[in-house]
């Protein structure tokens, strides 16, 4: 078995104290309070909190002494180690307590140079994280014990995938790709964390956000896709640059990154075509 790195053990603490309290109907009553209107449509919800303070009990449990750039409290400093832990403690809050089950927490570690160090993707949905190391390639964890490897699938043409496009929000929907929507054999439309853990393992062929783009630290979900063969681009093809999302988190800064990971570059092709059409 490769040995799980500090960030399977972050994602797997905060995953295993939320889900209980979600199945639990009083818990997720309380946990969907809203604690924070953070402008532009975006809440913060107890859910959030709660992930957050495991995350950072945890650390101080591990004696962490780097950066930690986290959804809620941005940039924070808890050393001089040339080292960053980037973290979504609760990714599709909002879904959640819409009655949509499709949430992960999303665990990365990298230099301040933003060298991949260690990446992990726990699913809420499924007691398992999705996990890599600089030097093991990706794994799949069952929180029941068993370890395989994980890889991308080998679906080659948009009429065979499972393809998920961002379009839930409606500001997403404005200006639809027609053609690529009508192309896939399954299509979802849910964002975040936990569709990059499922590119990951093939369970979906691709994911399109070519119009407004992810955040920074959603972003680098995508990574573990690349990371397990995939094809990680910008709409016009050209490779994300991890380092550089990381590099600016370092200093504060989150942007917005159109997006197409997909399984293998054969799929990738096709998707460029339908996205063009």
């Amino acid at each position: 078995m490769a040995h799980e790195p500090l960030t399977f053990d972050l994602a797997a603490e905060i995953a295993e104290t939320v889900r209980p309290a979600l199945s639990d109907a009083a818990a997720t009553s309380t946990l969907g309070e809203v604690t924070e209107d953070k402008g532009g449509g975006h809440t913060a919800h107890k859910v959030d909190d709660v992930a957050e303070r495991v995350l950072f009990d945890a650390l101080g449990r591990h004696g962490f002494q780097g950066q930690v750039f986290s959804e809620e409290a941005g940039l924070v400093r808890l050393g001089d180690e040339p080292r960053m832990i980037v973290c979504d403690p609760y990714c599709n809050t909002t879904l959640t307590f819409h009655g949509v089950r499709e949430s992960a927490v999303a665990v990365y570690e990298y230099t301040l140079e933003g060298e991949f160090l260690s990446g992990a993707i726990a699913d809420i949905q499924i007691p398992r994280v999705v996990w890599a190391t600089s030097d093991t390639g990706v794994h799949v964890t069952s929180m029941h014990g068993s370890t395989t490897p994980a890889t991308c699938s080998a679906t080659e043409r948009v009429e065979d995938a499972f393809l998920v496009v961002s379009l839930l929000k409606r500001n997403r929907r404005q200006d639809p790709p027609l053609k690529l929507l009508g192309g896939p054999k399954l299509l979802g439309t849910v964002d975040g964390a936990i569709v990059a853990a499922r590119i990951a393992v093939g369970e979906v062929d691709g994911f399109v956000d070519h119009q407004f783009g992810q955040p920074s630290y959603e972003t680098l979900a995508y990574e573990l896709v690349a990371r397990a063969g995939g094809t990680v681009t910008d709409p016009a093809g050209r490779p994300i640059d991890f380092g550089e999302i990381v590099r600016g988190l370092g200093r504060g800064e989150v942007r917005r990154h159109q997006i197409l990971a997909v399984a293998n570059p054969s799929l990738h092709r096709d998707v460029q075509v339908h996205l063009a059409g």
